[in-house]
């Protein structure tokens, strides 16, 4: 299986949002796009910082939709390469698993979904229940409520048997 990307797009600028001028992520990092935290070596970097509800920002302080889907395409790259480090099975994990995961290594990073130690032995053994348990147990979800209760429930409706 892979990972569809068009698809992960859907999924996460949903949950993320699209914001396509500069603001300020909650952890005070600019951010452009699709939650893309905008690097020194960005050509971003030098656009003027506005709330992320701002609707009214001038065309050149913001990013074509071309663009923002070309800075998704990169960070969903790493989030994909974080969850194939992290996960032993991930080539054999269903489309579906990988989505879910791939999710939350985007949100996460991949330093912060590898602490998730007891969902990768559920995912690693194919317990789609009990990952679903072990991901609402975290302080992640209670951060992010709506989409932890989310994804757990795309993680409890994959079939036990595939």
């Amino acid at each position: 299986m892979t990972v569809d990307v068009k698809q992960v797009y859907k999924e996460i600028s949903a949950d993320e949002g699209k914001v396509l001028h500069a603001y300020l992520c909650s952890e005070l990092h600019a951010t452009i796009g699709i939650g893309h935290k905008i690097l020194d070596d960005d050509p971003e970097k030098d656009l003027d910082i506005f709330g992320a509800d701002w609707d009214d920002v001038a065309d050149d302080q913001c990013i074509s939709e071309e663009r923002c889907y070309e800075l998704f395409e990169e960070d969903v790259q790493v989030a994909i390469g974080g969850c194939a480090k992290i996960y032993d099975n991930w080539e054999n994990l269903p489309q579906e698993i990988q989505h879910i995961l791939v999710n939350m290594c985007f949100q996460l990073g991949q330093g912060g979904l590898s602490r998730f130690k007891n969902l990768k032995i559920a995912i690693e053994d194919f317990q789609w229940e009990k990952a679903a348990e072990e991901m609402m147990d975290s302080r992640w979800a209670n951060q992010t409520p709506e989409r932890a209760e989310r994804l757990k429930v795309r993680m409890l409706a994959y079939p036990l048997e595939f």
